[in-house]
């Protein structure tokens, strides 16, 4: 029991589980608008993602501490610093676009983590969310358009990116609701100033200004979209279920999976 316990906080707490969000995420981007890429563009989003969670969440720490195993933070350790190293090889042919990108994306992600830069970081519970939502969306929706070497700069890939934005605030949501008794921010959480029940309405409109400017930007087939909206019902049924005493597998295992299982879904219909 004691192993299965840590193969599961490796996987979730060790940023494995997110990393493979984002990467679906990216994945789906693609998909939508019809575009191929190669395994090895993809992995540098799943690489850069596991690698700054890692920091942000046990660099802090110094990669150890006492709530977990020894093994837990031997894995940690290696695994961080070889995805950096991995990262740092995809990463060198990178054109001049995508190293914009992530150079932005990685600035808003900074700012999210380093309150003392500028009175913008996750301190401020809208600026939070903002940050978090704004990151994503440019990682998943413009970042994998960029390996393209071709123009990305289109009505579609805008629309897909707004589109991306407001599922990730959604998705947060759940998050909101759990921490509204743990977070002490300079400025409260959405959740601690709107309540709960009106910050699950703005997750239930961001759905649904999401799945609209998705449906907007792409041309896919009744199946694909069948799968969006289950996935989109799915999501809002979490929201719908989220409270403050909800164990954090509620969130960080369940709410962060719905991309990677909409990402199994349309690739399993690609079979069909």
């Amino acid at each position: 029991m004691k192993r299965i316990k840590l193969l599961i906080d490796i996987y979730v707490k060790g940023s494995i589980h997110v990393a493979l969000s984002v990467f679906s995420m990216s994945a789906l981007s693609l998909l939508s608008l019809n575009k191929m890429i190669s395994e090895p563009s993809l992995l540098i989003i799943f690489f850069a993602s596991y690698v700054y969670y890692n920091l942000i969440k046990f660099a802090p720490l110094g990669f150890k501490g006492t709530n977990q195993p020894t093994l837990f933070w031997i894995w940690l350790k290696l695994s961080t610093l070889l995805s950096l190293l991995i990262l740092l090889y995809l990463v060198k042919d990178l054109s001049k676009d995508s190293w914009f990108v992530l150079a932005l994306s990685s600035f808003f992600g900074v700012l999210y983590v380093q309150k003392e830069l500028l009175p913008i970081s996750r301190e401020n519970g809208w600026i939070k969310a903002f940050l978090v939502s704004l990151v994503w969306a440019l990682i998943t929706a413009v970042l994998p358009f960029t390996f393209l070497h071709e123009d990305w700069f289109s009505l579609e890939i805008i629309l897909l990116f707004v589109s991306h934005f407001f599922l990730v605030l959604a998705l947060l949501v759940p998050f909101e609701i759990r921490d509204m008794s743990v977070d002490k921010l300079t400025l409260p959480n959405l959740a601690q100033q709107l309540g709960v029940r009106k910050i699950k309405w703005v997750g239930y409109l961001s759905l649904i200004l999401s799945i609209i400017l998705w449906m907007s930007a792409t041309d896919l087939g009744v199946y694909y979209q069948l799968a969006y909206f289950i996935f989109y019902l799915i999501t809002a049924a979490l929201i719908a279920r989220a409270r403050i005493d909800r164990p954090q597998s509620y969130t960080s295992l369940w709410v962060e999976a719905i991309p990677i299982f909409l990402l199994i879904s349309v690739w399993v219909l690609g079979f069909l």
